[in-house]
């Protein structure tokens, strides 16, 4: 059932959800000629990789490598590449997208040290907002800053409070010391 489900988000644009009681983390097998993958979350910010590489360990890159690759630097440390597709290019379009506190729902494969974008979350102190870019004219949703796919018109970052539960910072009211 699960395969079957995450298979569907695999040949489908729009936001695919897990019945209820369904393990995300779980490894899928597609098929036995492509790779298996871990479906998880990870938090922290997209970053250039060659600026992280320099910044973090004093590696220099070529100039034409400043800006060639994204990664997610995660809250503990780890640089890990993103793909660049369909979900992954807005973080070289958007230089909001390298501001932001993040969630990125992602899928690893094994042996590989990229991961692919999933679904898109910004984390703010009142909470979790699925993010993607929308069209006002059109009510279709897209996921980099472009020009409407169907009017042409301007798009906008659209968040949506998420309906995931989960803790991820302090409430409004709980404060903090």
């Amino acid at each position: 059932m699960i395969a079957l489900l995450i298979a569907g988000c695999l040949t489908s644009a729009a936001p695919c959800r897990a019945a209820p009681g369904d393990d995300e983390s779980r490894a899928v097998e597609k098929s036995a000629s492509e790779p298996a993958y871990r479906t998880e979350s990870l938090q922290g910010r997209v970053v250039w990789l060659a600026e992280a590489l320099k910044k973090k360990y004093g590696i220099e890159t070529d100039r034409d490598a400043l800006h060639a690759s994204v990664a997610l630097e995660t809250r503990d440390g780890r640089l890990l590449p993103i793909v660049k597709d369909f979900r992954g290019r807005g973080f070289f379009i958007d230089p909001r997208l390298r501001e932001m506190d993040l969630e990125l729902l992602v899928r690893t494969f094994e042996g590989s040290p990229v991961i692919q974008v999933v679904r898109v979350y910004a984390l703010k102190p009142d909470g979790k907002y699925e993010l993607d870019y929308w069209c006002d004219i059109c009510s279709i949703p897209m996921y980099e800053l472009k020009e409407c796919e169907c009017c042409q018109g301007p798009i906008r970052i659209r968040l949506r409070l998420s309906e995931e539960a989960g803790d991820h910072g302090p409430k409004p009211s709980e404060g903090g010391d």
